[in-house]
């Protein structure tokens, strides 16, 4: 919007996620509202990004978007699923504000230094609960690619797969809808998850053809009004591990 427009312009710094995570069209606005690139700070470059699985740029090419406006690139975007990246996107961020405002640097690195700390003790946190899981039951399949960094992180095997959500207007042909469902039944997958962010058109079929659990309301790119992200990380993986839990 206009306003939004305005805010850019007047801003000293402006921190985005990057790795082709913002439409097009955003960073398109950023580069012309703000009063000079120098003040667009790009945080996914200093996480050390994962790239997405091999064969999901296939889509890609095909124009499709993930949902929301997405366009991913070969690195995955969602780096927050990992507390340990976040740290270094802290880290970046703080160092940022230093350079901006040197005369106030021992406050953000205090503040810098204490969330690190915090984010440091919550990845032993999300190992333990994900411990609770059974090691057969640790799979899971969920209709956005979005959860690589829990994967990665901490060894839950993610069969991610891309399905149009319902305000897309893409589609799937038949056989990559069997494909789907060929994924699900070779890796005995019980349960499909289902983001809040891009309920799918498919997963009713899906779920008839199977008799797949489906479980809905998992936020991966949302924080609700007031919450923490050491809240939002835990809602999530607090959901995948109640319904990966009782499986069998």
């Amino acid at each position: 919007a206009p306003q939004d427009a305005g805010a850019i312009a007047d801003a000293d710094l402006v921190f985005y996620t990057g790795l082709k995570y913002e439409p097009a069209a955003l960073v398109k606005l950023l580069e012309n509202s703000a009063c000079s690139t120098e003040v667009l700070a790009e945080v996914g470059d200093s996480v050390f990004p994962i790239e997405f699985k091999e064969g999901h740029d296939d889509h890609d090419e095909e124009g499709h978007d993930d949902h929301a406006g997405h366009d991913h690139g070969a690195y995955d975007p969602h780096f927050w699923f990992d507390p340990n990246r976040v740290a270094y996107a802290a880290e970046y961020i703080e160092s940022k504000l230093v350079e901006f405002d040197p005369s106030n640097a021992s406050e953000y690195e205090a503040a810098g230094k204490a969330y690190v700390t915090e984010l440091k003790g919550l990845v032993s946190q999300v190992s333990e609960l994900i411990s609770t899981v059974p090691s057969q039951n640790r799979k899971l399949i969920t209709t956005h690619e979005s959860l690589g960094y829990l994967e990665a992180k901490f060894g839950l095997e993610v069969l991610s797969t891309i399905i149009p959500s319902i305000d897309s207007a893409n589609e799937i042909s038949p056989s990559q809808l069997v494909g789907v469902i060929d994924v699900i039944e070779d890796n005995n997958i019980k349960v499909i998850f289902i983001e809040a962010e891009a309920p799918s058109v498919y997963a009713e079929t899906i779920v008839a053809e199977t008799g797949i659990k489906a479980v809905e309301g998992l936020w991966v790119e949302t924080l609700k009004e007031g919450q923490s992200y050491p809240e939002f990380l835990f809602d999530a993986v607090e959901l995948i591990v109640e319904n990966l839990r009782n499986t069998d």
